[in-house]
């Protein structure tokens, strides 16, 4: 593919005004521009055709294939799986709980539509038990429905539920809207609250559904003493997690019967 072509007095025009324009930030803020000087000598030097933009083809990033590909290298059998998004990952459950053999099976930012795709690798552990909170970064970055967050869930219920897993689905966590403007919490927790009515609805003899909602939020979401940034737990949020969960945790903590 041929450079974008543009005539030379258009190429003038746009150079002048962009120089004005990252001039006038580089006095503002005595720093040059470097980043947006960069994005202009790319958009400029792109063959025609081609998108400058984030992109959209569903690419994981390079730390979700990370951790997929750890965890498919290493499938550590454990009685209890734990999957979710960065709330998870950043957890130490075998701290959490040291008498249970459990996996760590979240990853950062991840959404339903990312643990449907690694699915399979959860699997090679073969838990007996997985615990599954997830769903705020599909409403806040991926801009989902409430309808498409839940057959996500309902579809990772199911294939979970039919390897004879038992399934403890634990409610989206909504986080703080005074803190958490950066997620733009406030207009997401709605979604949340409407996800969480339905996840209640996936109980059944081998489905359990617990609601975090009590223990950790408040009107205003996600409560003050339990996060810093108003989206992650600090170390009293995951307590109140941990007195919240631990019922649901196989009977002794360890591996109800060998690998096969």
């Amino acid at each position: 593919m041929s450079p974008r072509k543009f005539r030379f007095p258009a190429i003038v025009i746009i150079v002048s005004l962009c120089s004005f324009i990252l001039g006038s930030v580089s006095t503002i803020t005595h720093r040059f521009p470097t980043d947006q000087m960069l994005a202009l000598v790319d958009y400029f030097t792109a063959p025609a055709g081609e998108s400058t933009a984030p992109d959209a083809s569903g690419e994981r990033s390079s730390y979700w294939r990370e951790r997929t590909s750890f965890f498919r290298a290493f499938p550590s059998p454990g009685a209890v799986a734990m999957i979710g998004d960065s709330l998870t990952d950043g957890a130490e459950w075998h701290e959490m709980f040291p008498a249970t053999d459990i996996s760590n099976r979240g990853i950062d930012s991840d959404t339903t539509d990312g643990v449907l795709a690694r699915l399979d690798d959860i699997l090679l552990a073969r838990p007996e038990a997985a615990f599954i909170m997830i769903g705020i970064n599909d409403f806040a970055d991926a801009d989902r429905s409430v309808e498409a967050v839940f057959d996500n869930f309902r579809a990772i219920v199911s294939r979970l539920d039919q390897r004879g897993i038992r399934v403890i689905v634990q409610s989206t966590l909504p986080c703080n809207e005074a803190k958490g403007a950066w997620k733009s919490c406030a207009s997401i927790n709605g979604r949340i609250r409407q996800l969480n009515l339905r996840l209640a609805t996936l109980a059944s003899e081998r489905v359990r559904f617990v609601d975090l909602t009590p223990a950790l939020a408040g009107e205003g979401g996600l409560k003050d003493e339990f996060t810093y940034d108003g989206v992650h737990l600090n170390g009293e949020g995951y307590l109140q997690w941990r007195t919240a969960i631990a019922p649901f945790m196989p009977a002794g903590g360890k591996r109800l019967h060998p690998s096969k």
